[in-house]
């Protein structure tokens, strides 16, 4: 959270300066809120007591995932704890898992899965840890954090065995073979040293408020790397990403330099973001040189959650940032040994500058080959118009139309009532769920339900979904770079485990095509350095590609 006074003389104008306008691709979109229609039954605790412990205020996330293996997406839910001073809660509150039984029906299936970790819980990170074909997940707490195997009938809590057990105040986690071993690798990024016995008390114009980031000790995020056996090692120093002094929120692997390995990006808290480019013996912190430290004007800002797009379909992956209220959010192209400053071109300054953002996904909503926004929004104080009268608590989310040529229009007033209904969001998720070809969301409500989002648009446009299956590359296919070409047009997506904020998007990459009825070739680029060449396929199906032997 950065400093609450900034901007805040500019509330009123800005509010009223900002218009939202439905473009002619906005027009047909429509989402439906359908968590209740569809089973979807969950509370979230944050163990609020007024006391102002920070940790309430940030969680928590939530996971798309097969965990069934049953070609559909289940959902994980993250749930908080009981705090010190605040009235126990009945039953006490669990993570919780949704299997995914089709029509548009989810069934908790937490306690026969053995998934409902009850620790204070923050994020989730999903991939195949173990390359047996079954995915596993790994939960972030505030206190020890936890990895659940997926044993085929059941999830058991390895945690001990594999050490990875980290203490601190987790947020958000990604898996990646940095190393390039075949054995997927885990980074959990840390917030800050949160001790309620030791809070103190902060204010913001006389008003009790939660203290600021920089009002707690920074905690440097733990590397492990996978040794292949069950077990983890810490290169947290010897890879060179140790550092104390960010305050992490979002966290992501994506190869942005298209060297072949993948490098490391992490969201900061009102202090520098990182950038970790990765040059095999190590890392290297060079967010600074590819202009993705800061803000345009060189000041640190409230980094929440971050995600990876090939926005302009230039075959390189481009960055979100989301960011404190009266900041906007931050849109950075990727010009290949660097990144651009793009927000305002692409129209997204004003936009963004009334919302406090945390979830944050690129996806192609309609289908029309360029990838849209979702941006999820919610304020970190319940009193906050107590010392500003410009901002709310809950927030209504925010959907970026892509409209080609580097510009979005904000246009989710005009997408259903599904977009405009207001929460206090925090983490965020994409997956076809009912399996119709368009793409979905759910996003969790700090203190509140969570929310499904159907996609219910009118669109006509075609699709592909690829599913990626690793065999000299790990199993999950996590780091493979697929370039799809239809038509005259060009599309590129990693397959990525972590995104948004303390959450976790299906692993199969959704392609929208537009009118084009067939992909004239695929080109996917294995972890292992293999290429594979696919051409002429017919659109509108869900497609499992395997890593050939060769190369």
């Amino acid at each position: 959270m950065a400093c609450r006074t900034r901007w805040a003389a500019l509330a009123g104008c800005l509010l009223f300066g900002v218009r939202t306008l439905a473009s002619p691709g906005g027009e047909a979109l429509h989402w439906e809120s359908v968590a209740a229609s569809s089973g979807l039954v969950f509370q979230h605790v944050n163990g609020s007591s007024g006391r102002f412990f920070t940790v309430e205020t940030y969680g928590s996330g939530v996971a798309f995932f097969d965990y069934d293996g049953d070609g559909d997406a289940d959902l994980y839910l993250v749930n908080g704890a009981d705090l010190p001073s605040a009235s126990p809660t009945r039953p006490p509150p669990l993570n919780r898992l949704f299997r995914n039984e089709g029509g548009g029906v989810f069934l908790d299936a937490t306690a026969g899965a053995g998934a409902g970790d009850g620790g204070y819980g923050m994020g989730v990170a999903v991939a195949d840890v173990d390359n047996d074909g079954l995915c596993d997940f790994y939960v972030t707490n505030w206190g020890a954090n936890s990895l659940y195997r997926n044993t085929g009938v059941k999830f058991l809590n390895v945690t001990a065995g594999a050490g990875v057990g980290d203490p601190h105040m987790g947020t958000s986690a990604a898996f990646a073979d940095y190393d390039m071993d075949g054995q997927l690798d885990l980074y959990v990024a840390n917030y800050a040293h949160i001790d309620p016995s030791a809070a103190k008390e902060c204010f913001q114009g006389g008003v009790r408020v939660y203290c600021g980031p920089l009002d707690h000790e920074g905690v440097s995020g733990v590397l492990y790397r996978n040794r292949g056996d069950g077990t983890f090692e810490d290169r947290t120093r010897a890879m060179g990403v140790f550092t104390e002094k960010g305050r992490q929120l979002g966290v992501l692997f994506a190869d942005y330099d298209q060297d072949g390995d993948p490098d490391l990006y992490i969201a900061n808290d009102a202090v520098a973001n990182f950038l970790f480019r990765n040059d095999g013996a190590a890392f290297v912190e060079t967010a600074l040189l590819a202009g993705v430290a800061y803000s345009d004007n060189g000041e640190p800002e409230a980094g929440m959650g971050t995600d990876f797009g090939d926005y302009d379909n230039d075959g390189d992956p481009d960055l979100i940032v989301t960011n404190y209220q009266w900041e906007s959010n931050r849109l950075y192209r990727n010009e290949g040994d660097f990144f651009s400053d793009a927000t305002t071109p692409a129209g997204m300054t004003a936009a963004t500058l009334p919302f406090l953002g945390f979830g944050v996904n690129f996806l192609d909503v309609d289908n029309d080959g360029l990838r849209d926004l979702y941006i999820v929004n919610g304020h970190v104080d319940s009193n906050v118009r107590d010392y500003d009268h410009g901002a709310s608590y809950a927030q209504r989310s925010l959907l970026f139309h892509n409209e080609g040529e580097g510009r979005f229009t904000e246009v989710g007033l005009h997408a259903g009532p599904g977009m405009t209904l207001a929460m206090v969001g925090r983490g965020s998720a994409t997956a076809d769920y009912d399996l119709d070809g368009d793409v979905d969301l759910c996003a969790v409500s700090n203190g509140g339900p969570a929310v499904l989002l159907r996609n219910d648009s009118r669109n006509a446009s075609n699709w592909l979904q690829v599913k990626a299956v690793g065999t000299q590359s790990n199993r999950s296919a996590i780091g493979a770079r697929l370039v799809l070409r239809a038509g005259t047009g060009i599309q590129s997506a990693e397959v990525r485990s972590g995104s948004g904020y303390l959450s976790q998007s299906e692993l199969p990459v959704h392609f929208g095509l537009g009118a084009t009825t067939q992909v004239d070739r695929l080109t996917i680029y294995w972890p292992s350095g293999k290429r594979q060449v696919l051409e002429n396929i017919p659109a509108n199906q869900r497609l499992t590609v395997i890593e050939p032997e060769r190369k």
